[in-house]
């Protein structure tokens, strides 16, 4: 049986449709904190907790898992990892960030002590494979490049903080799931960590522009110095509960993104679609679900 976590999600979500095409519903279980209103994929759902271990006891003892595919969050991967150390589960696909290389992402850090965990432990009776995403894009349940469509799409002009030159390597999340499959379905790569970004590198201009020129919008670029932009996020987090943006992603978005997927190329057959061609996609579905016009 086929464990899932996070698949409710949208990469999770996509990932299960792909597995019902190999897989029989019955042997899938969906690791969910609720049950679910609706299944309508027929799979076994299993209500816990991922912080309880009693939960996760009573899961791998009622169930004769082979594998897991772990899309919830990455915190859980370390209690995973011990639970099929423990149960002598084949495989464990692990998917986190690339935000582990970020200087200024508030978890970076976090993210980094669980992969040097994971990294420097030994797991002998099973082993896993770690994925990490860039920025996820691709439909209306994308919480990156949606925002950022429906804002050009409504507002004429568009701010950029700094001068727009930081590289981006968002990854589609239809690539994304295709190398989840892939990763899951090998039988020869044991303990491998790869990087999974697009298939284009970009300046955060060039998404700008990429995505008014889709959008058909004459959106003009206010370019705001660093400095200016840092102290305005500064001062609306002091004079709102939820300010619309943080000095920490004023200062991620100076930071390069990109990342080789040489490796999931070579080993994971990963084929990823450029930026243009992805962003065009999704544009095209949030105006036929009515999100933009």
């Amino acid at each position: 049986m086929i464990l899932i976590t996070g698949f409710t999600g949208n990469t999770g979500s996509i990932v299960l449709k792909r597995l019902l095409k190999t897989t029989k519903p019955e042997d899938i279980i969906g690791f969910s904190r609720k049950k679910l209103k609706n299944n309508n994929f027929s799979i076994k759902n299993f209500v816990g907790d991922l912080n309880d271990f009693k939960s996760l006891d009573e899961l791998f003892r009622k169930f004769p898992i082979k594998s897991i595919i772990h899309i919830a969050n990455i915190k859980y991967s370390p209690v995973l990892l011990q639970k099929a150390n423990e149960f002598h589960i084949k495989k464990v696909v692990l998917i986190h960030t690339t935000g582990v290389y970020s200087k200024y992402r508030s978890y970076s850090t976090l993210y980094r002590e669980i992969e040097s965990e994971i990294l420097n432990n030994s797991y002998p009776n099973t082993n896993y494979l770690i994925l990490r995403p860039t920025m996820i894009y691709g439909n209306h349940r994308d919480h990156n490049m949606h925002k950022l469509i429906k804002f050009i799409n409504k507002s004429p002009v568009f701010p950029v903080f700094g001068d727009g030159s930081s590289l981006m390597q968002p990854v589609h999340v239809e690539d994304l799931a295709d190398a989840i499959i892939a990763a899951h379905q090998s039988e020869e790569l044991i303990n491998e960590d790869f990087d999974l970004s697009g298939g284009s590198v970009v300046t955060y201009k060039e998404v700008i522009t990429i995505i008014k020129n889709g959008l058909e919008k004459k959106t003009k670029l206010l370019y705001i110095p660093i400095k200016y932009a840092i102290l305005g996020a500064k001062i609306l987090g002091k004079v709102m509960a939820k300010p619309i943006i943080s000095v920490e992603q004023v200062e991620r978005l100076q930071e390069d993104k990109a990342y080789s997927n040489i490796k999931a190329m070579d080993l994971l057959g990963y084929k990823p679609r450029n930026f243009n061609e992805g962003i065009i996609q999704e544009i095209k579905i949030l105006k036929t679900k009515g999100i933009i016009k």
